[in-house]
């Protein structure tokens, strides 16, 4: 991942052209998930498995469930990276209006960026890679959402009915809890793979990039790179890396990562409402260490 450029900057101007695909409102077919993995489920929880591929993406529950605490198992059903994100537009905000919206929001548009804010609930995701399935849960009421890819224009949609049905709680390792213009860990020092809950406790959506920084890198370092504007991948960032799902204000994901050892780097590049800055670069990073 270039941090300069992280994928949802990029994808998200294209996330919601589907006001004319048809996708909206095509069943999907439940499709196995290829190849084997780890088996992240918990017992009580359902695992609704998201098969992702350039065109489509695939259900194993259909387009139907009940409310609840569910599990996503998102899986790479090509030779492709991509990255669910779920999510509900509000009553009378098409997804035209998104579409055209997110291209504005992600170029400093303040009025756009306030009508994505106000006008579509994020709910989390996670990316999939060929073999490496990313792993994420959320508590879902009854509602029409949307199962898009941001890293293309394949989507489909998810009736959720009903009254939220007992379900236990997914376990986690670690807390980061994002705030406005920072982030609030649980410990400076978190299990380099695990769950982590994700939470939003300010009033403007976000997410969470971590990226592997190498040893040495200080604030000074990480401070100045992002007042200098720079669009180049800065000489501080390693490889290894993962994001979250957007959430909004107030709202949780549990969320499963796997990265190497080592000291990290936590940001949020959501623009801003005032400002129309990615977060990042309004001082919204936070160091931590993965063992």
């Amino acid at each position: 991942m270039s941090i300069a450029r992280s994928p949802r900057i990029v994808a998200a101007l294209t996330v919601l052209g589907l006001a004319t695909s048809g996708l909206l409102t095509a069943p999907a077919s439940a499709t196995a998930a290829p190849g084997a993995a780890a088996d992240l489920s918990v017992h009580g929880v359902p695992t609704v498995v998201a098969t992702m591929t350039k065109k489509h993406i695939r259900l194993s529950v259909g387009n139907h469930m009940r409310a609840g605490r569910v599990m996503f198992k998102v899986v790479a059903g090509d030779h492709h990276g991509h990255e669910l994100q779920l999510l509900r537009l509000h009553h009378g905000y098409t997804a035209r209006q998104a579409q055209a919206d997110f291209g504005k929001a992600f170029r400093g548009n303040v009025a756009a960026v306030n009508r994505v804010d106000d006008h579509i609930t994020f709910l989390g995701g996670a990316p999939a890679r060929p073999g490496q399935p990313g792993w994420f849960s959320v508590n879902l009421h009854a509602n029409r959402l949307m199962v898009v890819d941001q890293n293309g224009p394949a989507a489909t949609v998810l009736r959720v009915h009903g009254k939220p049905a007992s379900r236990p709680t997914v376990p986690h390792d670690s807390r980061i809890t994002a705030l406005s213009y920072g982030f609030d860990l649980s410990s400076a020092t978190i299990p380099a793979a695990g769950w982590t809950l994700v939470s939003n406790h300010s009033d403007q959506p976000h997410f969470v990039v971590m990226n592997r920084v190498k040893p040495g890198t200080t604030r000074k370092m990480v401070r100045d790179y992002f007042n200098s504007g720079s669009q180049k991948q800065p000489p501080w960032a390693l490889r290894a890396s993962t994001d979250t799902g957007v959430i909004s204000p107030y709202r949780t994901q549990t969320f499963h990562y796997d990265l190497p050892a080592g000291r990290y780097l936590i940001m949020c590049f959501w623009p801003d409402d005032e400002t129309g800055m990615p977060h990042a670069y309004m001082g919204m990073w936070h160091f931590v260490t993965l063992s």
